[in-house]
């Protein structure tokens, strides 16, 4: 899970990192939490790093967050879940900024233990029930893929197939996020993590069997494709059309 901060004061940032790290009570999550004190570097870094979520100010040196949120929504294919985190607190502010797309908005100052409720409940809308691997509680099934994640192990057409320990999480990671981009340090830190170094030749190679193995091509209903300078996307085919 990757959380975006954007605010200029640098306590606030301590503050609602705090917050946020630590056990998210059964949500048993690994968390990575990047912090911005500009507009322009948090809209530089979405353009590499795919987030789950960003808790924005309104008012920044360059700019205001409602205008990082509109710059989300208006360039960014799957943007992520916006908190505006701000002291701001009119009808006014709160109506434009949940009819500009926010999620949520929560008033400095702020209670730990809300932000880090409300970060969990928008995810939670956003996603679904959160466990240990960032999807459903479920046994996640996608046409002929079925997981089982307990065992995690996978099924294609009913027969088990046969994956590597970071084969399967890079397939989970992918079948949760379908149609969503996923930036390569994004994908390699969830499969290998963030104490590996990266290397966009390990992830490519890991790419290129998992779609082999699972059948991910057109024909089989399914297009995993390198996103040009960012990462790869999963999503549906047509088969008819391959």
């Amino acid at each position: 899970m990757h959380i975006a901060i954007l605010d200029d004061e640098p306590a606030v940032l301590a503050q609602v990192s705090q917050a946020l790290t630590g056990p998210w009570g059964r949500h048993k999550i690994t968390l990575k939490i990047s912090t911005f004190s500009s507009c322009k570097e948090l809209i530089q870094a979405t353009k590499r790093h795919t987030f789950d979520l960003a808790i924005l100010d309104w008012e920044l040196p360059d700019g205001s967050g409602l205008e990082v949120l509109t710059w989300f929504t208006s360039y960014l294919e799957s943007p992520p879940p916006v908190i505006m985190l701000t002291v701001r607190n009119s009808e006014q502010d709160v109506v434009e900024a949940l009819t500009g797309g926010a999620e949520d908005f929560i008033n400095k100052p702020f209670r730990a233990r809300e932000l880090k409720a409300r970060a969990i409940a928008v995810l939670r809308r956003r996603n679904g029930p959160l466990s240990v691997e960032k999807g459903r509680e479920e046994d996640p099934s996608h046409g002929n893929i079925v997981f089982d994640v307990n065992r995690q192990t996978l099924h294609r057409d009913g027969q088990p197939i046969k994956l590597t320990h970071q084969e399967y999480r890079l397939a989970f990671l992918l079948f949760s996020n379908l149609g969503r981009p996923l930036a390569r340090a994004y994908l390699y830190e969830y499969v290998w993590g963030k104490d590996e170094q990266f290397s966009s030749r390990t992830l490519d190679v890991h790419i290129y069997r998992v779609r082999r193995k699972l059948g991910l091509t057109p024909e089989h209903g399914w297009q995993l494709n390198a996103v040009y300078g960012y990462g790869y996307r999963l999503q549906e085919a047509d088969p008819s059309a391959a």
